[in-house]
């Protein structure tokens, strides 16, 4: 559900640059989505329409790059009223009580020229666990040392227990595909 994260995170792939610059996942510029599958088939997709993504990327030294993004889970949009009430629901989000999640970055790795591995802390429902997200940087870096926007993608997954959500829930299958595209600006 909160492919977002992966989102958010993905952004920090990235090319060199000269030193730590701060970015901002660009309002309106970026999709922050998930997946739920049934034996493969998709079963639910929704998307977050309000979040917060701030990064110090350092496009040089990757791992001193710092990665927090913040979604408001009553954002979601899945598609029909029934779908963005059962998924906000006490037995899912619960947006009444905990109306956000968070990603916060703890280890930024190279693992290509255009990516990178981000591991962290995903909180979902106030439960923190791992989490790692897969980045690529799609723009071009060196106009963005100059000052362009720099679009990306990023994705990762996480198992639906262990956030606690849809304890009862047995029409989806327990692992959640989060992703996100979008631009960072500075």
């Amino acid at each position: 559900m909160l492919r977002f994260v992966a989102l958010v995170i993905t952004v920090l792939v990235a090319e060199p640059a000269a030193a730590q610059t701060t970015w901002r996942i660009e309002r309106g510029a970026a999709d922050i989505s998930f997946v739920t599958r049934r034996f493969g088939a998709v079963v639910a997709t929704g998307r977050f329409g309000r979040y917060d993504g701030t990064l110090a990327l350092d496009f040089d030294q990757p791992e001193k790059s710092r990665i927090k993004v913040t979604i408001e889970t009553a954002s979601l949009q899945a598609g029909s009223a029934t779908m963005d009430g059962f998924i906000k629901g006490e037995s899912m989000l619960d947006t009444g009580r905990y109306p956000t999640a968070s990603f916060t970055s703890a280890a930024v790795t190279r693992t290509g020229e255009r990516s990178l591995e981000i591991r962290g802390q995903l909180t979902i429902r106030s439960i923190t666990r791992p989490f790692t997200v897969r980045a690529v940087v799609d723009g071009d870096v060196e106009r963005a040392r100059r000052g362009a926007k720099l679009a990306f993608h990023a994705s990762g997954t996480f198992m639906r227990p262990d956030f606690e959500l849809g304890r009862e829930v047995n029409v989806v299958d327990d692992l959640v595909e989060l992703a996100i595209k979008g631009q960072l600006s500075r």
